[in-house]
């Protein structure tokens, strides 16, 4: 059970800021924005596996939300209306989610820099598919093609890029959408 103090709807006199906690990109932060139902912010791998649970159990769509990595508002906004709630982890630093068995585990003190990091250096001093491919593919648990096509189609020009960031990747795009 989630201690109803980690959970933020909609009606909260609080949500709006809890919401906006981590936002990088105020572009995407607007009145017109398709919002989530509710935020979950965990403490612990329990309350991430409730969250779930829960998700699940009324149909409710999960993103997640972890305090970085996120310059095109993908965890909290929707482009079109739908029902989803927000599992902000900025409190944890690493999560591993196993659908065979419906479990979720969180583990707290992993910071990205830990893992790895795209290197920025090469031609043009732009960040490459290829320099981020190796933690990538660890990182993201095999969908870093998918999540760099999806940034070369919302940020083309890799505005929002840190040494952090997943690059663009432009030249598959139409095959992988």
């Amino acid at each position: 059970m989630i201690p109803s103090e980690l959970v933020y709807g909609q009606s909260s006199s609080n949500f709006t800021d809890v919401l906006a906690s981590s936002i990088k990109n105020p572009k995407f932060f607007t009145n017109t924005t398709v919002r989530p139902v509710c935020i979950v912010t965990p403490t612990n791998s329990w309350h991430v596996q409730a969250a779930v649970f829960c998700g699940r159990w009324h149909g409710v769509r999960l993103r997640v939300r972890s305090g970085g990595h996120d310059y095109e508002g993908l965890s909290y906004r929707s482009c079109q209306p739908e029902v989803f709630g927000v599992v902000d982890l900025s409190n944890l630093r690493s999560i591993s989610v196993n659908q065979g068995d419906s479990t979720a585990w969180a583990y707290v003190n992993f910071r990205d820099l830990d893992i790895g990091q795209n290197t920025v250096g090469n031609e043009n001093d732009v960040s490459s598919f290829e320099s981020g491919q190796v933690w990538g593919e660890r990182y993201f648990m095999g969908n870093y093609r998918r999540l760099a096509a999806v940034k070369a189609a919302v940020d083309p020009n890799d505005y929002f890029r840190n040494e952090q960031s997943i690059p663009p990747l432009r030249q598959q795009l139409e095959t992988l959408l």
